[in-house]
Protein backbone atom coordinates (compact mmCIF):
# COMPACT_ATOMS: atom_id res chain seq x y z
CA UNK A 1 0.00 0.00 0.00
CA UNK A 2 1.47 3.36 -1.05
CA UNK A 3 1.45 6.35 1.24
CA UNK A 4 -1.44 8.05 -0.55
CA UNK A 5 -3.72 5.06 -0.04
CA UNK A 6 -2.59 4.81 3.58
CA UNK A 7 -3.43 8.44 4.22
CA UNK A 8 -6.87 7.99 2.67
CA UNK A 9 -7.50 5.11 5.05
CA UNK A 10 -6.24 7.12 7.99
CA UNK A 11 -8.55 10.01 7.06
CA UNK A 12 -11.53 7.63 7.06
CA UNK A 13 -10.47 5.89 10.29
CA UNK A 14 -9.93 9.13 12.19
CA UNK A 15 -13.22 10.59 10.91
CA UNK A 16 -15.16 7.51 12.00
CA UNK A 17 -13.42 7.63 15.39
CA UNK A 18 -14.76 11.14 15.89
CA UNK A 19 -18.34 10.04 15.21
CA UNK A 20 -18.15 6.85 17.26
CA UNK A 21 -16.47 8.59 20.18
CA UNK A 22 -19.23 11.21 20.17
CA UNK A 23 -21.91 8.49 20.17
CA UNK A 24 -20.27 6.69 23.11
CA UNK A 25 -20.01 9.94 25.08
CA UNK A 26 -23.53 11.19 24.31
CA UNK A 27 -25.32 7.90 25.01
CA UNK A 28 -23.52 7.48 28.32
CA UNK A 29 -24.35 11.04 29.29
CA UNK A 30 -28.03 10.61 28.43
CA UNK A 31 -28.43 7.51 30.61
CA UNK A 32 -26.37 8.99 33.44
CA UNK A 33 -28.34 12.26 33.46
CA UNK A 34 -31.67 10.43 33.34
CA UNK A 35 -30.95 8.13 36.27
CA UNK A 36 -28.51 10.00 38.52
CA UNK A 37 -31.01 11.52 40.96
CA UNK A 38 -33.07 8.36 41.20
CA UNK A 39 -30.07 6.13 41.90
CA UNK A 40 -28.11 8.52 44.13
CA UNK A 41 -29.42 7.34 47.50
CA UNK A 42 -26.13 6.56 49.24
CA UNK A 43 -25.20 8.13 52.56
CA UNK A 44 -21.93 10.02 52.63
CA UNK A 45 -20.89 9.34 49.04
CA UNK A 46 -22.07 9.89 45.48
CA UNK A 47 -23.56 6.85 43.75
CA UNK A 48 -25.44 8.39 40.85
CA UNK A 49 -23.93 6.34 38.01
CA UNK A 50 -26.07 3.99 35.94
CA UNK A 51 -22.98 1.78 35.60
CA UNK A 52 -21.95 -0.58 38.41
CA UNK A 53 -25.35 -0.35 40.12
CA UNK A 54 -25.88 -2.31 43.33
CA UNK A 55 -28.90 -4.22 44.62
CA UNK A 56 -29.73 -3.90 48.33
CA UNK A 57 -32.64 -5.41 50.31
CA UNK A 58 -34.48 -2.06 50.24
CA UNK A 59 -33.32 0.10 47.28
CA UNK A 60 -31.31 -0.12 44.10
CA UNK A 61 -28.24 2.11 44.23
CA UNK A 62 -26.15 3.50 41.41
CA UNK A 63 -22.42 3.06 41.03
CA UNK A 64 -19.71 5.50 41.97
CA UNK A 65 -19.75 8.76 40.06
CA UNK A 66 -16.21 8.28 38.71
CA UNK A 67 -17.24 5.46 36.35
CA UNK A 68 -19.78 7.65 34.53
CA UNK A 69 -17.40 10.62 34.44
CA UNK A 70 -14.74 8.45 32.78
CA UNK A 71 -17.09 6.78 30.29
CA UNK A 72 -18.86 10.02 29.35
CA UNK A 73 -15.90 12.40 29.10
CA UNK A 74 -13.09 9.96 28.30
CA UNK A 75 -13.73 9.90 24.53
CA UNK A 76 -13.35 13.68 24.27
CA UNK A 77 -9.56 13.36 24.39
CA UNK A 78 -9.26 11.03 21.43
CA UNK A 79 -12.01 12.89 19.57
CA UNK A 80 -9.83 16.02 19.56
CA UNK A 81 -6.79 14.05 18.38
CA UNK A 82 -8.86 12.34 15.69
CA UNK A 83 -10.28 15.65 14.42
CA UNK A 84 -6.79 17.09 14.09
CA UNK A 85 -5.38 14.06 12.29
CA UNK A 86 -8.44 13.65 10.02
CA UNK A 87 -8.02 17.28 8.93
CA UNK A 88 -4.26 16.84 8.44
CA UNK A 89 -4.43 13.69 6.33
CA UNK A 90 -7.61 14.81 4.56
CA UNK A 91 -5.96 18.06 3.48
CA UNK A 92 -2.91 16.19 2.19
CA UNK A 93 -5.04 13.72 0.25
CA UNK A 94 -7.15 16.45 -1.35
CA UNK A 95 -4.72 19.33 -1.81
CA UNK A 96 -1.15 18.12 -1.36
CA UNK A 97 1.15 17.93 -4.34
CA UNK A 98 1.20 14.37 -5.61
CA UNK A 99 3.79 12.33 -7.41
CA UNK A 100 3.19 9.51 -9.88
CA UNK A 101 4.56 6.12 -8.88
CA UNK A 102 5.91 3.97 -11.71
CA UNK A 103 7.56 0.59 -11.67
CA UNK A 104 9.99 -0.53 -14.38
CA UNK A 105 10.21 -4.21 -15.26
CA UNK A 106 12.97 -5.52 -17.59
CA UNK A 107 12.20 -8.60 -19.72
CA UNK A 108 13.37 -10.35 -22.87
CA UNK A 109 11.20 -11.19 -25.84
CA UNK A 110 11.33 -14.34 -27.98
CA UNK A 111 14.23 -13.11 -30.14
CA UNK A 112 16.37 -12.18 -27.15
CA UNK A 113 15.80 -8.43 -27.26
CA UNK A 114 15.65 -6.64 -23.90
CA UNK A 115 12.55 -4.55 -23.35
CA UNK A 116 11.45 -2.37 -20.47
CA UNK A 117 7.88 -2.25 -19.24
CA UNK A 118 6.77 0.80 -17.27
CA UNK A 119 3.75 0.20 -15.03
CA UNK A 120 2.02 3.24 -13.56
CA UNK A 121 0.69 2.34 -10.09
CA UNK A 122 -1.02 5.61 -9.30
CA UNK A 123 -0.46 8.88 -7.48
CA UNK A 124 0.84 9.22 -3.94
CA UNK A 125 1.12 12.12 -1.52
CA UNK A 126 4.48 13.69 -0.78
CA UNK A 127 6.50 11.56 1.66
CA UNK A 128 6.27 12.37 5.35
CA UNK A 129 9.41 12.12 7.51
CA UNK A 130 9.93 8.94 9.45
CA UNK A 131 9.84 10.94 12.72
CA UNK A 132 6.19 11.76 11.99
CA UNK A 133 5.26 8.09 11.59
CA UNK A 134 7.16 7.10 14.73
CA UNK A 135 5.42 9.83 16.75
CA UNK A 136 1.98 8.88 15.45
CA UNK A 137 2.68 5.17 15.98
CA UNK A 138 3.32 5.92 19.66
CA UNK A 139 0.26 8.17 19.99
CA UNK A 140 -2.16 5.81 18.26
CA UNK A 141 -0.80 2.81 20.17
CA UNK A 142 -1.49 4.69 23.40
CA UNK A 143 -5.02 5.54 22.30
CA UNK A 144 -5.62 1.95 21.22
CA UNK A 145 -5.02 0.91 24.83
CA UNK A 146 -6.98 3.95 26.04
CA UNK A 147 -10.01 3.10 23.86
CA UNK A 148 -9.87 -0.56 24.92
CA UNK A 149 -9.89 0.48 28.58
CA UNK A 150 -12.82 2.82 27.95
CA UNK A 151 -14.80 0.08 26.20
CA UNK A 152 -13.98 -2.47 28.93
CA UNK A 153 -15.18 -0.23 31.76
CA UNK A 154 -18.31 0.73 29.81
CA UNK A 155 -19.20 -2.91 29.07
CA UNK A 156 -18.30 -4.18 32.54
CA UNK A 157 -20.34 -1.46 34.23
CA UNK A 158 -23.31 -2.23 31.99
CA UNK A 159 -23.16 -5.96 32.72
CA UNK A 160 -22.72 -5.37 36.46
CA UNK A 161 -25.83 -3.18 36.65
CA UNK A 162 -27.73 -5.74 34.56
CA UNK A 163 -26.73 -8.58 36.90
CA UNK A 164 -27.59 -6.60 40.02
CA UNK A 165 -30.93 -5.44 38.66
CA UNK A 166 -31.92 -9.05 37.97
CA UNK A 167 -31.79 -9.50 41.76
CA UNK A 168 -33.79 -6.33 42.32
CA UNK A 169 -36.35 -7.41 39.72
CA UNK A 170 -36.73 -10.79 41.40
CA UNK A 171 -37.41 -9.06 44.71
CA UNK A 172 -39.82 -6.46 43.34
CA UNK A 173 -41.95 -8.85 41.27
CA UNK A 174 -41.83 -11.66 43.85
CA UNK A 175 -41.45 -14.32 41.18
CA UNK A 176 -40.73 -17.90 42.17
CA UNK A 177 -40.54 -21.37 40.68
CA UNK A 178 -39.81 -21.74 36.99
CA UNK A 179 -40.00 -17.98 36.37
CA UNK A 180 -36.77 -17.41 38.32
CA UNK A 181 -34.44 -18.93 35.67
CA UNK A 182 -36.10 -16.75 33.03
CA UNK A 183 -35.03 -13.60 34.89
CA UNK A 184 -31.55 -14.76 35.78
CA UNK A 185 -30.59 -16.80 32.71
CA UNK A 186 -32.85 -16.14 29.74
CA UNK A 187 -33.73 -12.45 29.53
CA UNK A 188 -31.18 -10.30 27.74
CA UNK A 189 -29.76 -7.26 29.50
CA UNK A 190 -31.70 -4.93 27.21
CA UNK A 191 -34.92 -6.57 28.47
CA UNK A 192 -33.76 -6.21 32.08
CA UNK A 193 -33.18 -2.50 31.49
CA UNK A 194 -36.67 -2.29 29.94
CA UNK A 195 -38.08 -3.46 33.27
CA UNK A 196 -35.90 -0.90 35.02
CA UNK A 197 -37.22 1.90 32.79
CA UNK A 198 -40.82 1.24 33.79
CA UNK A 199 -40.90 -0.22 37.30
CA UNK A 200 -37.90 1.27 39.11
CA UNK A 201 -39.43 3.74 41.59
CA UNK A 202 -38.19 7.29 41.93
CA UNK A 203 -36.45 8.26 45.14
CA UNK A 204 -38.09 10.62 47.59
CA UNK A 205 -36.28 13.68 46.25
CA UNK A 206 -36.11 12.92 42.55
CA UNK A 207 -38.48 12.49 39.66
CA UNK A 208 -37.58 11.23 36.20
CA UNK A 209 -39.28 13.09 33.40
CA UNK A 210 -40.63 10.52 30.96
CA UNK A 211 -38.92 7.32 29.87
CA UNK A 212 -35.87 6.46 27.84
CA UNK A 213 -34.79 3.16 26.35
CA UNK A 214 -31.86 2.68 28.71
CA UNK A 215 -30.85 -0.74 27.36
CA UNK A 216 -30.74 0.42 23.75
CA UNK A 217 -29.02 3.67 24.69
CA UNK A 218 -26.19 1.95 26.59
CA UNK A 219 -25.88 -0.89 24.05
CA UNK A 220 -25.40 1.69 21.28
CA UNK A 221 -22.73 3.44 23.33
CA UNK A 222 -20.90 0.19 24.07
CA UNK A 223 -20.93 -0.76 20.38
CA UNK A 224 -19.54 2.66 19.45
CA UNK A 225 -16.80 2.32 22.07
CA UNK A 226 -15.88 -1.12 20.75
CA UNK A 227 -15.57 0.02 17.13
CA UNK A 228 -13.59 3.08 18.24
CA UNK A 229 -11.04 0.68 19.69
CA UNK A 230 -10.98 -1.33 16.45
CA UNK A 231 -10.37 1.83 14.43
CA UNK A 232 -7.52 2.96 16.65
CA UNK A 233 -6.02 -0.50 16.36
CA UNK A 234 -6.15 -0.09 12.56
CA UNK A 235 -4.56 3.38 12.65
CA UNK A 236 -1.77 2.17 14.93
CA UNK A 237 -1.01 -0.74 12.57
CA UNK A 238 -0.73 1.64 9.60
CA UNK A 239 1.45 4.11 11.50
CA UNK A 240 3.69 1.39 12.90
CA UNK A 241 4.15 -0.08 9.42
CA UNK A 242 5.28 3.23 7.97
CA UNK A 243 7.43 3.99 11.00
CA UNK A 244 9.26 0.74 10.33
CA UNK A 245 9.74 1.03 6.57
CA UNK A 246 10.07 4.77 5.98
CA UNK A 247 13.56 5.97 5.12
Amino acid sequence: MDQGAAEKKLTIFYSLSVGLGAIASITSGIAWGHWKQTLDQCVGRNCSCILYGTHTPTVFLGGRNGACIWVTYGPLIYILISIAMACFHGFRVLFSRKKTITRTVTAKNEVGETIELHAVQGESTNPLPRAFWITMACITSFFTIYALTHFSIFADGFLTTCKQYRLALHRQLRFSGTVTPVIHERLACTAIFDFMDYIQPDSGNAYREGYINTGLDLSLGISAAFFSWILFLGTSVINIRYAAIKV
